[in-house]
Order: C-alpha cells, then sequence, then structure tokens
C-alpha cells in the first residue's frame, strides 16, 4: 500500500517523505526505485499543521485549532528515512547502497512482514533470536551466531590462567 512520496532534495543514503499518516520512527519502508525496491528505516518524523504555524497568542491559537479541525488538509506528514540498501541483496544477506538517490515523486510502500522475515527472521539453526523488531513485533530478530563467534570472540584472562 502506497504510504507516501519522495520529496525534496534526496541522497543516495536519505531522502525526506511526505506521507498520509504519520510514520513512526523505527518502522521500515519499501522506497520503489526505477532501478529496484530500497529498504529504508524511519530516523526521524514530522507533524505540521499550516493553521497553527506563526499564531502569537492564546485566543489566535484557539482560533486556529477550530480551522485545523475543520481542514482536514491542515495536517503535514513529513519523516526522514535512512536508505538501508536494495531489498533484494538485503534478502541474500548483502547490504548495497544505491549509486544514485530515488528521485522525487518516487512511491513509498509499507514493509511487509514478508519482506521483513527473509532479513530479520531466518530459518536456518545457526540463527539464535535476540529479540524482536520494535515496530513489527511479530517479527523476530536474529543474528548468525557462528558469524559472531568467529569474528568477535575474544578468550581474555591473565598468563597462566588456563586459558
Amino acid at each position: 500500500m502506497t504510504i507516501g512520496f519522495v520529496i525534496g532534495e534526496s541522497k543516495p543514503t536519505l531522502i525526506s517523505a511526505q506521507t498520509s499518516r504519520p510514520l513512526s520512527i523505527g518502522e521500515y519502508v519499501i522506497i520503489d526505485a526505477d532501478d529496484g525496491k530500497l529498504l529504508g528505516l524511519v530516523e526521524r518524523s514530522f507533524v505540521s499543521s499550516a493553521a497553527l504555524t506563526g499564531v502569537h497568542n492564546f485566543e489566535e491559537t484557539v482560533e486556529s485549532k477550530e480551522i485545523a479541525d475543520i481542514n482536514s488538509r491542515d495536517k503535514s506528514f513529513t519523516s526522514k528515512i535512512g536508505i538501508l540498501g536494495y531489498l533484494e541483496q538485503l534478502q541474500k544477506g548483502k547490504a548495497i547502497v544505491p549509486a544514485t538517490p530515488p528521485l522525487p515523486g518516487t512511491v513509498i510502500l509499507e514493509a511487509t512482514e514478508q519482506d521483513l522475515g527473509v532479513i530479520f527472521d531466518p530459518k536456518q539453526s545457526e540463527w539464535i533470536r535476540i529479540g524482536s523488531l520494535l515496530r513489527n513485533p511479530s517479527i523476530s530478530a536474529k543474528i548468525n551466531l557462528n558469524k559472531i563467534v568467529s569474528r568477535h570472540l575474544g578468550i581474555l584472562a591473565m598468563t597462566g590462567m588456563g586459558k
């Protein structure tokens, strides 16, 4: 489902988005770029109101709030989304960031459980569960124990202590 569009200036690792609802920080999205789908992570989320911008006192705020409440187009939802890489490559365990940024107007979609499950919840036995995704608690977050132990394990002790 379309939830927004890339707006303004975009970079290969960061975009701005105009969305149909406020996006939660930590939410994953799919950016449907011309050269492939990209996985993005919402880093900042903003809500603004044209009617409530530039008010100078309480009475003016009360009047502006009444206008904002009856105008369904008053609220604007924008987000800053970090690009993590091509979705297909991330699902294969490789993080490849695009060489060129997504064009303004590019569609932004909700990330599905299927999209995220392949990346964060592999079914192989060497992967152990360390928790779940913050905004998608039904998806387990796993790490590959073999890769962690083979690269990042250190046995520390003094000489003669039976390492």
